[in-house]
């Protein structure tokens, strides 16, 4: 059910999102409880309920399902939680590991630390939340490491290396100072970030978690490892809308700008949604914006009369970003999967109307659930589902 703003003020609309918000949270942890602190499961037998399941849809759609976040037989798997600003959605993350281990003996997934690419001095709250949460932190300043490394008379590193711009915009650099931008930000910082990662933290990450984090995702930070970890990132708009012609993503982008554009179209339910993040490590990415496999959109609010985007927007972090940041301390997100190519998807346009995408489907224990039918529009349903598949009725 969506959070309706009704005639009250922007204040009672906030407030009955963060009700709803929670009583959804709470849905997730009910079943995590029964998996974790009842059944006492291990995310190897979580994940061998799903396999008989992932085998017979592959063998439907003639394609290998895998998945999405692989887990070594012998432990939990690691998250890192990487940020950039208020750490909102972050902190919430962290809070939903504590409340796993209230009934988990052993909890499926462990949290190795908070990544910052800002100090507090800047603005940034990861340090903050590590001390909150007792939790290591990785913060290595972009603008001070900029200074440091390349140019210290440089005011302003960030503008200095950007590197995405509308394929239109006349202010877009020519390619080669865009290669230029691109290899200081994701190859040489995400580097020494990486290297600092490492100091910090012990293990492989399983899970990167990009949650208000400024920079895209990067490999680098992760070379060491045997596998790249899974990287997912929560948007604050419905990514199952698509222009049929050129079938991309009709609200990309970030903060409150794709809520704007929905609000413009007249949709009446804002949905945030969950992606799964491809590490840009080449060039030719950049043009590739939140293209990511859509692994689950949330409830959503439906604001009446004019309300400011932001308002919505944190309404939505409440209402639907939580419960995407609660799926990775439960363990929930181990049940999901995806195949290994793509296959043919149904998203929608601004109307509704049904839009053949390819990429790979995701399935969520023993259902598809790509595009239009992303999991997570009605919680209590998609939650039922997964219950019932995994502990029966």
């Amino acid at each position: 059910m969506a959070a309706g703003a009704g005639t009250g003020s922007t204040a009672e609309f906030l407030a009955r999102a963060e009700r709803l918000g929670a009583d959804r949270v709470a849905r997730i942890h009910r079943l995590a409880k029964r998996i974790w602190g009842e059944r006492r499961w291990t995310p190897a037998d979580l994940q061998a309920r799903c396999a008989e399941a992932w085998d017979r849809i592959g063998s439907d759609l003639g394609v290998r399902v895998r998945p999405l976040v692989p887990i070594a037989e012998d432990g939990p798997a690691a998250n890192l939680i990487f940020g950039s600003g208020g750490f909102t959605t972050g902190a919430h993350q962290a809070a939903q590991f504590r409340e796993v281990m209230k009934y988990a003996r052993k909890p499926p997934v462990v949290l190795q630390g908070l990544v910052a690419n800002r100090s507090a001095a800047n603005g940034c709250r990861a340090s903050e939340v590590s001390r909150q949460f007792g939790v290591p932190i990785v913060e290595l300043d972009f603008a001070d490491w900029y200074r440091e490394a390349i140019d210290a008379r440089e005011s302003n590193p960030i503008t200095a290396t950007r590197f995405w711009f509308p394929r239109d915009d006349p202010k877009r650099p020519p390619p080669e100072e865009l290669a230029r931008r691109f290899d200081i930000r994701q190859h040489r910082f995400h580097g020494a970030l990486g290297e600092k990662i490492a100091e910090t933290v012990s293990g492989p990450t399983d899970i990167a978690s990009a949650r208000g984090y400024s920079f895209a995702l990067s490999g680098a930070p992760f070379r060491g490892q045997p596998r790249a970890p899974h990287a997912n990132d929560t948007h604050p708009a419905d990514l199952t809308f698509v222009d049929p012609a050129t079938k991309a993503k009709l609200y990309p982008g970030w903060q409150a700008g794709p809520i704007e554009r929905m609000l413009k179209d007249g949709h009446r339910t804002l949905r945030g949604s969950l992606i799964e993040v491809e590490f840009m490590d080449r060039l030719a990415q950049v043009d590739e914006l939140d293209e990511g496999a859509l692994l689950a959109v949330g409830g959503g609010v439906a604001p009446e009369g004019a309300m400011a985007a932001k308002d919505v927007q944190a309404a939505m972090k409440l209402v639907d970003d939580d419960v995407f940041c609660t799926l990775e301390p439960t363990g929930l997100i181990l049940t999901w999967g995806i195949t290994e190519r793509p296959v043919p998807v149904e998203f929608q346009d601004v109307g509704g109307s049904p839009v053949t995408l390819t990429q790979r489907a995701v399935v969520v224990g023993d259902a598809i659930r790509s595009g239009v039918n992303a999991w997570g529009r009605d919680l209590e349903r998609d939650v039922g589902g997964l219950e019932r598949f995994l502990l029966g009725p």
